[in-house]
């Protein structure tokens, strides 16, 4: 629940997101990382109630949801679009293998590079993942030198759709379908049920991944190097056969720690 009420007075998730918003509010205005999944419309919205000044930037993969991007531009014009400089495709062809849980350049290309110097704000949550619980509701990352306010580090999913309801809060229809999570399609880290479904769903994304598979191992052959795989269609499918998350495993792939990739 957003309001306890326990032995040491009374709680308020809400009340507390909004003083520490404005306890921190610095000079130039909040960098909020907006997804647009259901944490991230939560957070913006306690942005609005606490008004502080900020921007709102969407950081786009190259590989969202149809679904998700239409909702974001109808419902939320006024959060800005961070292009990148690069796309999921190029960046296969590049390394010569889709992202892995273990070398997940996607995130640094296309994600992790902006806001540099900015105080963010973010929809992370412990409950989330292991990983995630080792984090803090207020950190300092020293690489970008940015201040990070994760400000609903501490509530619970059911919290955070007991917000979305109360206040009448748009969120992406997919929720709506059983989605639990909203990310990219064919995410590493999502589950095999989820990779089966995106199949028949997105065709075109498979298309895609396919398609740069065969540039990156097309790429190795030209520069005279082997290959585990000897179509983009057999690489595509055999990565997508993973866990995804549930286990240690990856699929076999070259260079699978060689985060610089290759030209």
């Amino acid at each position: 629940m957003l309001v306890e009420h326990t032995l040491f007075g009374v709680v308020d998730k809400v009340a507390e997101a909004i003083d520490l918003l404005q306890q921190h509010e610095p000079p130039e205005g909040y960098y909020v990382c907006f997804s647009g999944g259901k944490d991230s419309v939560t957070v913006l919205d306690l942005v609005k109630r606490a008004g502080v000044k900020y921007e709102a930037w969407h950081h786009i993969m190259t590989i969202e949801p149809p679904e998700l991007m239409k909702f974001i531009y109808k419902e939320y014009p006024e959060v800005q679009h961070n292009h990148p400089n690069t796309t999921m495709h190029k960046l296969i062809a590049r390394f010569g293998y889709p992202p892995l849980r273990k070398a997940r350049f996607c995130c640094r290309f296309l994600k992790q590079s902006h806001g540099v110097g900015r105080f963010k704000v973010t929809g992370v949550r412990a409950e989330e993942s292991a990983k995630r619980r080792l984090r803090q509701k207020l950190e300092k990352d020293w690489e970008s030198e940015s201040y990070i306010l994760n400000l609903i580090f501490d509530w619970t999913e059911a919290e955070v759709w007991e917000y979305i309801h109360k206040f009448n809060i748009k969120y992406c229809s997919l929720y709506d379908e059983g989605k639990k999570r909203i990310g990219c399609v064919f995410c590493p880290f999502m589950r095999p049920a989820e990779k089966a479904e995106n199949l028949l769903r997105y065709p075109q994304f498979v298309r895609y991944f396919i398609t740069a598979c065969e540039r990156g191992i097309k790429n190795k052959h030209a520069r005279g190097k082997p290959t585990l795989y000897q179509t983009g269609a057999e690489m595509f499918y055999n990565w997508l056969a993973y866990s995804g998350g549930t286990k240690k495993s990856e699929p076999p792939m070259d260079n699978l720690f060689d985060l610089k990739g290759e030209n």
